[in-house]
């Protein structure tokens, strides 16, 4: 299907600028709005800070609102709230390295760093500060979650907001070397070396997950992604294409007979990232992104390549597959949406 794919760059370029036009929302306002969110949680962070220096001043934006490739209009935020300690002990708790186990130092002794307390503080503090400058305010909401809750929900100005504990480059509180694989250890085809060595300088950050701790890639991602066209191109674009159809078509239920409507993407937020990346590796050249369905193409081929291998290697972590575990008749599922976007555009991106 490769050669296939490549033939469609001219014949998909009109359908895609009209999907592009009809249902990529973009809003007129939006950097205001983001704008405005941003210093309110400024303030927002000061005012804990100040009640409680566990918790930084300052936040750090991720996710697609950070890096600009948000297919949708403005509806939530998503953002890292660093804690402050001078003693951590980070252990990982299995091979893959997907959970870690962190202790902190207190009174001369070591104790499990405990993340439902730590929620709970962010959110009598959050409460504290509504009370203080937002009590009449309906559009101000702090909601209480589970302890064992991933992240702090909050809402202003109808805009969801997570606010997730993070602790930066945790592995200086570790022995253990982070397994960058070989496209960060100086053989990227489109990453310089500078760049490389900032990645792996950047550390690997861990957000909470319930009682456990998780390796987050989100302060990597927008440092890849935040200059996604600065030399030209339509990455961008054809990525927020693919997110879009990805979000509306290419869903879980799809795979099932009793499908009645949109469900959650199969291609999560992050392996739509994963899966970019590895389009850069493959088409490293900018050229190879000069018009809107070259790029469109590149995404397709190197996903329809991944169904055929039934591997998309993780981009930040060495020797793990993030489609290990995705049946068969997942693979022949998507790459039918595949080609029915190659042999009909006009009518699969209306």
């Amino acid at each position: 299907m490769e050669l296939q794919i490549a033939a469609m760059n001219d014949l998909l370029e009109e359908p895609l600028q009209k999907y592009y036009a009809n249902y990529v929302k973009k809003e007129p306002d939006e950097a205001v709005k983001k704008s405005t969110l941003q210093s309110m949680l400024k303030q927002l962070l000061e005012f804990i800070h100040s009640k409680d220096d566990l918790f930084a001043k300052d936040f750090i934006l991720v996710g697609s609102i950070a890096d600009g490739t948000k297919a949708e209009a403005v509806d939530e935020l998503d953002v890292l709230v660093p804690l402050r300690k001078d003693k951590f002990k980070i252990t990982p708790d299995d091979k893959t390295l997907e959970d870690f186990s962190i202790s902190e130092r207190v009174n001369g002794m070591w104790r499990c760093f405990s993340h439902d307390e730590t929620i709970l503080k962010l959110f009598e503090l959050v409460t504290e500060y509504k009370q203080a400058y937002y009590k009449d305010n309906p559009f101000f909401k702090v909601k209480k979650k589970k302890i064992t809750a991933a992240a702090l929900p909050l809402m202003i100005d109808w805009i969801k907001i997570d606010m997730v504990l993070c602790i930066e480059d945790a592995l200086q509180y570790s022995d253990m070397k982070w397994p960058f694989p070989k496209w960060l250890n100086g053989q990227s085809k489109w990453l310089s070396d500078q760049q490389q060595n900032r990645v792996r300088n950047m550390g690997i950050d861990m957000t909470c997950h319930g009682i456990q701790w998780r390796p987050s890639f989100s302060r990597i991602d927008a440092f890849l992604f935040g200059e996604i066209d600065i030399n030209g191109g339509h990455r961008k674009k054809a990525f927020k294409l693919l997110k879009s159809l990805n979000g509306y078509y290419w869903t879980v239920d799809q795979l099932r007979e009793s499908y009645q409507g949109k469900s959650r993407p199969f291609l999560g937020s992050f392996m739509m990232k994963i899966l970019y990346l590895h389009a850069r590796e493959k088409y490293p050249e900018p050229q190879q992104w000069d018009s809107l369905g070259k790029s469109f193409c590149n995404l397709l081929d190197v996903l329809n390549q991944c169904c055929n291998e039934k591997r998309l290697d993780h981009y930040y972590q060495a020797n793990i597959n993030l489609f290990d575990r995705v049946a068969d008749k997942t693979f022949q599922w998507l790459q039918e949406k595949i080609r029915n976007i190659l042999e009909d555009p006009e009518e699969e991106l209306s």
